[in-house]
């Protein structure tokens, strides 16, 4: 064991201060008082833990206490990756916290309510993950992202069958942190395998489930394509997100004789085709796996005698597109193939269901967001028509069609659902289309223009200056209460429950509550009440940003959801719009701007002012919110009717109006 009081890295010293590990270097460059290294090496020095909450304090900036901070920082400090890994192995979460089977006595009494703390303030995963991340260490081999819960939810609802028929069993061969092992059990399913080829991803599963969903799963280490842990195991659904891009996969040893490969031995290029077809052999006959896959699986040339017999038996039943942002990698469109094993003396299906869900609207005001319940509801709807043989009814215009195998299998197979989905496009539906686009957008600019033209002159002010104080001291003396944010419940939701639930994306984004307690059930139920304050504790690793705002007569009622801090502002003490401005103003921005995902506001600065001035600084603060959201909803609506017009225009199903006669010639581009 080491000191008593742990060294610290540079990017837990980040952490610490709550700011960005590129200024923690800084402050090395520029300050000659700042605390040298005490060992670490020259790339990845340590400092001492005292030295540094000491120059932190020094220089105003108080060391941010943080249960995960914390936990990260004495783990890494206090145990090797192995002594980790071997932890990790005995951990068990019970209703009364976490416990360890058989462990160092030291390490587990000091670790345990470290885990604890982390569980209570951000989740079980939260606690397991901090864990994992460090026995894993540089360990890049798994090559596997982590599933969004919005992604994994939608990919067990077009494995899983009619409610009458719900599937049981559900394996993941690539299960990596359990994520989609979780949201099968959360859709009812009570066997569990999975398989990893790393051992600590798989403790790192089990672990998950277990803690998230109260389900133990049966979870294997090894490589699922060459040494397959469930030889024979055929389950209800088979759920996937495989590693992707790989060239090193063994394929040059794979057995030519292994029934797996019924529709084609995969090359060396085609690891994902490898998978779907690991898929399918291991479910039942009639069964239906989902697996996320890149684009450039669907268009491949190497792929396309595989795509083909996938087509030809009838295993490939629907491929997916999803909107870019959807999962890692960020920037790729991914796409999730349903596929189903056939089942014998059964007529040959001839059709396949094309969804292309990047033409959906985004959440109003989101700029990136996905608008998930809007897509979720369409590609379900769709799915289940396409499934019940209604083809026009599956059939959405310029976002899902149904194709038959014939027409799809040319000399190229491209399964790039654009392709045909654009192809089905009804000239008449696009024109109304259009003529609503363009509707909604002239009200979005009238918005706009309403929303700057009640900005009025600035004026300087005249040697201002003010005391601040902290978020936590303002709670402490009453001030307002503050709600720490908690994790989603661990319990089994109730999907009859109809109140709404506001989500930090929801927040984040602009948009009204779109949780459910199917979904986004919170651990704590807390209904939102006129003037809250709602601050997400967990940014976007996509934009880096932090959001505040307060709620509106809409939000009024809903039950705050997972990872959502609340600020309820005392009357007569505070005013919400006023806390919500300055909490996401620069200062308080650059300190949450961090390494970490989660953050604490506690830590966060605002200004002491009387009542008065307080609401006339938060009147500001809000039509700013208005003039932001306004601004943001004119450039959905402008980017929604450029895309909707180009579509039809390049599909086909729109003509470009009459150009006037000006007789200029330069108008066409061209000269005479």
């Amino acid at each position: 064991m080491s000191n008593l009081v742990p060294p610290v890295t540079a990017t837990e010293i980040s952490r610490l201060a709550g700011v960005t590990r590129a200024t923690v270097s800084n402050w090395r460059r520029r300050h000659a008082d700042f605390p040298q290294p005490i060992g670490g090496t020259e790339a990845r020095p340590v400092f001492d833990l005292n030295e540094v909450q000491s120059w932190l304090a020094g220089h105003g900036r108080d060391a941010i206490e943080s249960p995960i901070t914390e936990l990260r920082t004495w783990v890494r400090s206090s145990l090797s990756a192995g002594e980790m890994a071997q932890m990790m192995a005995s951990l068990r979460p019970t209703d009364s916290g976490w416990t360890v089977s058989a462990s160092d006595e030291h390490s587990s009494s000091r670790l345990l309510p470290m885990m604890d703390a982390v569980t209570e303030a951000d989740g079980s995963r939260a606690a397991v993950d901090a864990l994992a991340e460090y026995a894993l260490g540089s360990d890049s081999s798994g090559g596997v992202y982590l599933t969004p819960a919005p992604v994994a939810h939608l990919m067990a609802a077009l494995a899983n069958p009619v409610a009458s028929q719900r599937f049981e069993s559900v394996l993941d061969p690539a299960c990596g942190s359990g994520s989609l092992l979780t949201a099968a059990a959360r859709a009812g399913a009570g066997q569990l395998y999975g398989q990893d080829v790393l051992a600590i991803q798989a403790q790192r599963a089990a672990l998950n489930v277990e803690a998230e969903t109260g389900r133990i799963p049966t979870v294997h280490v090894g490589d699922s394509l060459h040494a397959d842990a469930f030889p024979g195991l055929e389950v209800d659904a088979v759920l996937c997100n495989p590693p992707s891009a790989q060239r090193d996969w063994g394929s040059e040893s794979l057995n030519m004789a292994d029934s797996r490969w019924d529709y084609g031995l995969p090359p060396r290029g085609e690891s994902e085709l490898a998978w779907v077809q690991h898929a399918i052999a291991h479910l039942r006959p009639g069964a239906t796996g989902a697996l996320l896959l890149p684009p450039a699986v669907a268009a491949r040339g190497s792929g396309r005698r595989i795509r083909g017999e996938l087509l030809r038996q009838g295993a490939l039943r629907a491929v997916i597109g999803l909107p870019a942002g959807a999962a890692q990698p960020w920037q790729v469109a991914l796409q999730i193939w349903v596929v189903r094993k056939p089942e014998p003396r059964t007529p040959m299906l001839d059709s396949v269901l094309f969804v292309d869900t990047a033409e959906l609207p985004r959440a109003m005001g989101s700029g990136e967001g996905i608008d998930w319940p809007s897509v979720a509801d369409t590609v379900i709807t769709s799915w289940r028509a396409f499934e019940a043989g209604s083809f026009d009814a599956a059939t959405v215009p310029g976002v899902a069609t149904a194709v038959r195998v014939v027409e799809v299998l040319d000399d190229t197979v491209d399964l790039t659902p654009a392709r045909f989905v654009r192809s089905s496009l009804d000239p008449g539906a696009v024109a109304n289309q259009v003529d609503i686009a363009a509707g909604r957008l002239a009200a979005a600019v009238s918005e706009l223009a309403t929303a700057s033209s009640s900005l009025r002159e600035w004026a300087a002010p005249t040697g201002r200056s003010w005391r601040t104080a902290t978020i936590a001291d303002l709670a402490s003396n009453g001030v307002l209460q503050w709600f720490r944010a908690c994790a989603s419940s661990s319990e089994a939701s109730t999907t009859a429950d109809a109140r709404r639930v506001l989500t930090a994306p929801d927040v984040a984004t602009g948009v009204p509550a779109s949780g459910t307690y199917a979904n986004s059930a919170p651990a704590e139920e807390i209904a939102i009440e006129p003037g809250d304050v709602l601050i997400p504790a967990v940014r976007s690793s996509r934009t880096g940003g932090r959001s505040a705002r307060v709620a509106d007569p809409g939000d009024v009622g809903a039950i705050r959801g997972p990872h959502l801090h609340l600020l309820r502002p005392t009357p007569g003490r505070s005013v919400g719009w006023f806390l919500a401005g300055f909490a996401g103003g620069s200062d308080n921005s650059s300190m949450t701007r961090t390494a970490t995902i989660r953050f604490d506001p506690g830590r966060l600065r605002i200004p002491l002012l009387p009542l008065a001035e307080q609401q006339r600084y938060g009147e500001s603060f809000r039509r700013l919110y208005l003039l932001r959201a306004a601004a943001r909803r004119a450039d959905d609506e402008a980017a929604r009717a450029a895309d909707l017009m180009t579509t039809g225009l390049t599909a086909g199903a729109l003509a470009p109006p009459e150009a006037p006669d000006t007789g200029d010639p330069a108008l066409c581009g061209g000269t005479e």
